[in-house]
């Protein structure tokens, strides 16, 4: 292993020096990783696993009953907590994240002293995990891996700076990995990393009755937070709540990926674009194994447990790209073992370091240029379809792009529920909802796209657009032609112009002539504007000035953001 001495002469330059060059470059990704949390454009899962936490202590088991660990989503109900309107929880919920992303990148540092790296070996692994694209794009999403990882990372720490692996350190440790899998049930694979780590380096040491004794203290911590989490949701039956935290994500695991097709690619752009990165991962893994019985137990444990986890990860049937950032932190602790095994060969060490080097200048780059996959338009969309609805009024998207807003139903339209209500038709879920509970605004994507065929008689003659990717229930009236309204939800209704001020006039309903405002019941009418402007929109009473806009549907608004 090089010395902090050695790696400062190899790259030519003195100890402190080097230590303040590479604080340096942490530093400036520590503020490109709050700059991309601020700035980047959402995944279609943040605004669905961030919206969850409205249901919390309000329906979340009762009517919503979710299928993932709402671990998660207690966390992000701070985020409801601090937020004053849609987008301020938004952009809070990235904030409460990259918060854990630093966090995670701290203790990997600790991690890394804790297992004999000197401070300058350390400072070195923590940037090369900051320069994995995932890692960095990924990292400070509103969905439940980073928080897991979080949890999964703390866990890893405490055992390795334990002094001797006692009863208390493995508890502690087990508590940790309990509340890692009540953020996602996905960390089952840090659960298992982390208890044959454990286990097997006692094994491996022929301390058999010591490896028993960790499994059974590590398995005692982990239950502590399930048990508790079940009475805490559960109430006096917190058995419901235990078979759903147990079951409820067999369908979707046993599902995988297929509906999509072609998930594996994203294994194969994360490793194109961090190859050099995982060529000395991977072959830092591989050397340490080879050597695993000189080994000490704590690099025994944290080598098992990066292996085991690694592969498991990349094995993923859902190998979405923020999949890999729950391996990425545990490869980099070998990211220099293969630059140890280089030591006595200088040209290919040189050769080594100039890729390194090199992989790092790149990534800096790739963090720029991701910025321009900006939010603004999400945004912009997320602010007004907010401005349209009062707290009580409702609308649907199958996305919940608005986290302080309801819905009729929490129907996720991903490709397994697009295909679903295709197939089912006027039985499906989405047809039943906007036919018999409409909302008053719909949020407009390419999701909604996909299901049109199935809804299209309940939107055609029901909703107007009155902004890119808004449809809000009315009818769009020209002078003199009649239209037919098939009013889905009864109430007071009045003439706006495009940019939605008030407008005069008069409007035919069903052969009488009135002035608006006037109530409507449900179902079709034949309306005709009688006078008044060429054109004039009719909605539901309300104050719409200066919240409408001219265009068409923005059909980029969740482009880019896998790329």
């Amino acid at each position: 292993m090089q010395s902090e001495a050695d790696l400062a002469d190899l790259l030519g330059t003195g100890s402190r020096r080097l230590t303040t060059y590479l604080g340096a470059l942490i530093a400036l990704k520590i503020v490109l990783l709050f700059l991309l949390a601020w700035n980047s454009r959402f995944v279609m899962d943040e605004f669905g696993q961030l919206g969850y936490a409205k249901y919390l202590l309000n329906g979340l088991f009762a009517t919503v009953q979710p299928s993932k660990a709402a671990g998660s989503t207690a966390f992000y109900k701070l985020a409801h907590l601090i937020g004053w309107d849609a987008t301020s929880i938004l952009l809070v919920g990235r904030i409460q994240t990259v918060l854990i992303g630093w966090a995670i990148v701290a203790m990997i540092y600790a991690c890394a002293r804790a297992l004999g790296e000197d401070r300058l070996r350390a400072l070195v692994i923590v940037l090369l995990l900051l320069c994995f694209s995932n890692f960095m794009e990924r990292v400070f999403r509103t969905i439940a891996e980073p928080l897991a990882l979080f949890f999964a990372v703390a866990a890893l720490l405490v055992v390795l700076r334990a002094r001797e692996l006692g009863g208390r350190q493995l508890v502690a440790a087990g508590i940790l990995s309990g509340l890692s899998f009540l953020a996602t049930q996905k960390s089952v694979y840090f659960n298992v990393a982390l208890g044959l780590g454990l286990v097997a380096d006692a094994a491996l040491a022929r301390r058999y009755a010591a490896g028993v004794a960790r499994g059974a203290w590590l398995v005692l911590g982990w239950t502590v937070p399930i048990i508790a989490y079940c009475f805490i949701f559960g109430g006096t039956d917190p058995v419901p709540i235990a078979k759903n935290l147990v079951f409820g994500p067999i369908e979707v695991a046993t599902r995988g990926g297929d509906e999509y097709g072609g998930l594996r690619r994203f294994v194969l752009q994360t490793l194109a674009r961090n190859y050099v990165l995982y060529v000395v991962c991977f072959s830092g893994m591989a050397l340490s194994l080879a050597q695993i019985m000189k080994l000490d137990g704590r690099r025994r444990i944290a080598l098992i447990f990066s292996v085991v986890i690694t592969v498991l990860i990349f094995a993923h049937n859902q190998p979405w790209p923020y999949v890999f950032i729950m391996a990425q932190p545990f490869m980099s602790l070998w990211s220099l073992t293969m630059l140890d095994g280089l030591a006595a060969r200088a040209r290919y060490l040189r050769l080594a370091w100039i890729a390194l080097v090199t992989a790092v200048a790149i990534s800096f780059v790739a963090n720029l240029l991701y910025l321009r996959i900006d939010n603004a338009a999400q945004l912009e969309l997320v602010a007004r379809a907010e401005s349209l609805l009062t707290p009580d009024e409702r609308y649907f998207d199958g996305i919940d792009m608005l986290p302080n807003r309801m819905e009729p139903t929490t129907l996720w339209l991903d490709k397994h529920y697009v295909l679903a209500t295709l197939r089912d038709g006027k039985d499906s879920e989405a047809y039943n909802v906007l036919s018999k509970s409409p909302p008053k605004l719909i949020l407009w994507s390419y999701r909604m796209d996909y299901i049109y065929p199935v809804v299209a008689p309940l939107i055609v003659n029901s909703y107007v657009r009155v902004a890119p990717n808004l449809r809000i229930v009315g009818s769009r009236l020209y002078l003199g032609e009649p239209r037919t309204f098939d009013v889905p939800i009864a109430g007071s209704y009045a003439l706006y112009s495009a940019d939605g001020t008030p407008l005069r006039g008069q409007v035919e309903v069903d052969g009488a002539v009135g002035d608006p405002p006037f109530q409507l019941t449900t179902g079709p009418k034949a309306v005709t504007l009688r006078n008044g402007s060429g054109e004039a929109l009719l909605l539901p009473t309300g104050s719409y000035a200066g919240h409408f806009k001219a265009g068409g549907d923005d059909d980029f608004l969740f482009d880019g953001v896998y790329d």
